[in-house]
């Protein structure tokens, strides 16, 4: 009989090693658990092609699939998640319309799936709901990954007897790898690897991300101090900041990065191998250890964390982080943390939403809750410690369990896809040729991914220095309106006020004027006043210097008659 063609829709990236794992691990799952065909040893599923699901699934790639698989994988990963890949297709990351999703001849096996919202998030929309329905009903097999994300998504759909508990192919590596089978680490060793990132998200919901990365630091310390020996391993360029801190304020602290193009991924399965215990705050960098033997002591910042915990028997490996992680919060304070560890509400809030108004702490008071937390993990690690080979041997038949239900669910999807009796035998463990051909395969798309992602973001860069440059300009435009305006008024106040002063010496000149006609009119008629007085005057003195000239002809008259 054939093999089934599959086509897979995966996240090829660089930047994050656990999906960068997780999707060669999916296909090496069905290769191996899938099984083979008694007759001739033929596997019952091979892999025709694959395509990033985040990118829009167009008219031309629904025709290629159709014409060349027998069916679609969709997954794993934590995919249900709205501000991941936003987009208004789906409503979640795979980017597909209806009206594709429909067109789409082949049946879909949704695999190892997981809601995926961070604390404090909303529900999803009716947009998601009825897309993740449509899926639904297109589907042979609709797995997730953990039991807490069957019951979200159980009342998400309204649907409860089609969605199957389908573990993560990263919990299982041993089951897969040749090189990994039989490569537990020593629990007797006091190694702990160390990733931790409190997200955006997070903090948004009231994680106080110094606190929690400063009790990070310091458990790193007192770890060293008791004789353990820590690995810092960065899965993501954003956990870099948290591993700098670690390997310059504890320098006995040794740092592996994880991520980027260069870094192999099955190079970075191997290394755990070696590395017993594992502190962290991602869902793969729990998973992948756990995979290979390692006991993954987890911090409660994400719900996936708690029902990983849960779904291995385990949920005491959870370090609660409230009160002493949550802005606001302060040492037995109102929050129960075990009441919080075993929510399994994926959006309960991190702290009350009147503690996350708080102010935040004062650096004394971070301190303090620092150091408590702190004490918290390390406590976590050496209860761990002290149970050490018990707890990897219960751990062991974990995995034992979830690598017998894949294959049960691998035969219940070749079934569907297959109708009529079949028999089927598992297939020999992936060695080390066949890693290095899917390494090959996921190094090239990995470094094509960088590339692009390095001009996304240069793109991104450029664009946001333009709209910075854009609204600085308008800024500055506005402000020079501003000024201008400002200016304006100012001038036009000194005009007006120029303009009631000339109006006002107007009325003063008008004012001067008239009095200045007065004082010609009365001018004029002084002036004939005194011409009129100048006219008697000289008549008067005429008078009198007649009279003077009588008076003195008389006058001599009668002296020259007094000589004779």
């Amino acid at each position: 009989m054939p093999s089934m063609r599959l086509f897979h829709f995966d996240i090829p990236t660089w930047g994050n090693f656990g999906d960068k794992a997780l999707f060669p691990v999916v296909r090496d799952a069905f290769r191996v658990l899938g099984g083979t065909a008694e007759a001739d040893g033929t596997p019952n599923f091979t892999f025709a092609s694959s395509a990033a699901l985040r990118r829009e699934v167009d008219e031309a790639a629904v025709a290629r699939i159709n014409a060349t698989a027998d069916a679609v994988v969709i997954g794993g990963g934590g995919l249900f998640l709205q501000d991941t890949n936003p987009n208004r297709l789906s409503g979640w990351q795979w980017k597909i319309s209806p009206e594709a999703l429909a067109a789409l001849d082949v049946p879909l096996i949704v695999y190892a799936l997981g809601d995926n919202r961070f604390p404090g998030q909303p529900d999803f929309d009716e947009l998601m709901r009825t897309h993740v329905g449509q899926v639904l009903d297109q589907s042979v097999f609709f797995g997730l990954r953990n039991t807490g994300s069957m019951t979200t998504m159980s009342a998400l759909l309204g649907e409860q007897d089609r969605i199957i508990f389908q573990p993560c192919p990263t919990t299982i590596l041993d089951h897969l790898y040749a090189p990994l089978a039989g490569s537990r680490p020593d629990p007797r060793q006091k190694t702990v690897a160390i990733q931790m990132l409190v997200h955006a998200r997070q903090i948004a919901a009231g994680y106080d991300a110094e606190t929690i990365h400063e009790a990070t630091v310091r458990a790193a310390r007192i770890l060293v101090s008791t004789g353990w020996t820590v690995v810092s391993t960065p899965f993501h360029p954003d956990d870099a900041e948290v591993s700098h801190r670690l390997i310059t304020e504890v320098p006995e602290v040794e740092e592996v990065r994880l991520y980027g193009h260069d870094v192999d991924f099955f190079s970075g399965l191997e290394l755990f191998t070696s590395v017993p215990y594992v502190l962290g705050g991602r869902g793969h960098a729990q998973m992948i250890p756990f995979g290979v033997g390692a006991i993954p002591v987890s911090v409660d910042l994400h719900a996936k964390l708690r029902y990983f915990a849960a779904d291995i028997g385990h949920p005491e490996l959870v370090v609660p982080v409230e009160p002493e992680g949550l802005r606001g919060g302060e040492p037995g304070g109102a929050v129960d943390p075990a009441e919080a560890a075993g929510s399994d509400d994926p959006t309960r809030p991190a702290d009350s939403a009147g503690s996350r108004t708080h102010a935040a702490h004062s650096a004394g008071s971070r301190a303090h809750t620092a150091a408590a937390l702190a004490e918290r993990m390390v406590a976590a690690l050496e209860d761990a410690y002290a149970s050490g080979p018990e707890l990897q041997a219960d751990l062991a038949d974990s995995r034992a369990r979830f690598a017998a239900i894949t294959a049960e669910n691998l035969a219940a999807i070749h079934d569907s896809l297959s109708p009529g009796p079949s028999q089927s035998h598992r297939s020999p463990l992936r060695t080390a040729e066949d890693i290095r051909a899917e390494a090959f395969h996921v190094a090239a798309i990995a470094e094509s991914d960088e590339v692009a992602a390095l001009q996304t973001r240069a793109l991104k860069r450029a664009d946001r220095d333009l709209d910075q440059a854009r609204r600085e300009h308008a800024r500055a435009l506005e402000e020079a309106q501003i000024r201008f305006q400002e200016k304006l008024r100012t001038v036009e106040g000194e005009r007006d006020e120029a303009l009631a002063e000339v109006e006002h010496q107007h009325g003063r000149i008008a004012a001067f004027d008239t009095r200045i006609a007065q004082l010609r009119a009365e001018v004029t008629q002084s002036s004939r006043a005194l011409d009129a007085v100048r006219d008697r005057t000289a008549g008067e003195e005429a008078r009198v210097l007649v009279t003077k000239l009588r008076h003195g002809i008389r006058w001599r008259i009668r002296r020259l008659k007094r000589r004779r």
